[in-house]
């Protein structure tokens, strides 16, 4: 397995809800990256002087994370499922999660929500994507329900994806302060490591920076 340097030089700038986060969120502050994907967020996150936690779902990410910042002090990283209870012993100043909303069903993905709803402060923020139905890939595969499709072929065949209208992703975030929900091409945002070039032409999410309210806690 390739090991990761400490602060690797990985694909292109972070996302931009990532660097949005980092402007908002103060030095020393401790953040959750839901996902690790490619790594490419972290050195932006901790050349902005924040603590990171990761948890990663799938393991063989997962280790590689683990294997490449295993000294760095500001950093941790555990193997966890996202709508499970967190293996980290933290409250969070914010929180992001870039691509990990965009899999499973809305039921699975407001699971995850209520996860990070459980460690994050009131009021901090939180930055997510979530796939919009003007996304081609709404229009294809295998229905599951009103709001999940299975591509059938592709990078991403036999995953389930969930995509949402804006009313569909306003009640998927109604127990949260949505501070702004906006529709983006993701051709230049989506990870290139989990996406052949031609799928990323067309994609299509949901931006969404949104803050825990007190009584959600």
């Amino acid at each position: 397995m390739t090991r990761l340097s400490q602060e690797p030089t990985l694909e292109g700038p972070p996302h931009p809800l990532v660097a949005a986060l980092a402007d908002v969120v103060a030095p020393g502050k401790r953040v959750l990256v839901v996902g690790f994907g490619s790594g490419r967020h972290l050195p932006h996150l901790l050349e902005r002087g924040l603590f990171i936690d990761v948890i990663e779902e799938d393991p063989q990410r997962a280790d590689a994370a683990i294997a490449g910042f295993d000294q760095h002090p500001r950093v941790r990283i555990a193997r966890a499922r996202y709508d499970h209870p967190l293996p980290f012993d933290a409250t969070y100043d914010g929180a992001v999660t870039t691509h990990v909303l965009l899999h499973g069903t809305p039921r699975t993905i407001a699971s995850a929500l209520a996860m990070v709803a459980r460690q994050i402060r009131a009021y901090a923020p939180f930055h997510l994507t979530l796939g919009s139905q003007r996304d081609p890939r709404f229009r294809t595969g295998t229905s599951l329900d009103a709001q999940t499709r299975v591509a059938e072929s592709g990078s991403e065949a036999g995953i389930p994806h969930a995509y949402f209208d804006a009313g569909g992703a306003r009640a998927l975030l109604s127990s949260w302060k949505i501070l702004s929900l906006e529709e983006h091409d993701a051709a230049q945002t989506a990870g290139r490591w989990a996406h052949a070039p031609n799928e990323l032409e067309t994609m299509v999410h949901w931006f969404a920076r949104i803050t825990r309210r007190r009584s959600d806690h």
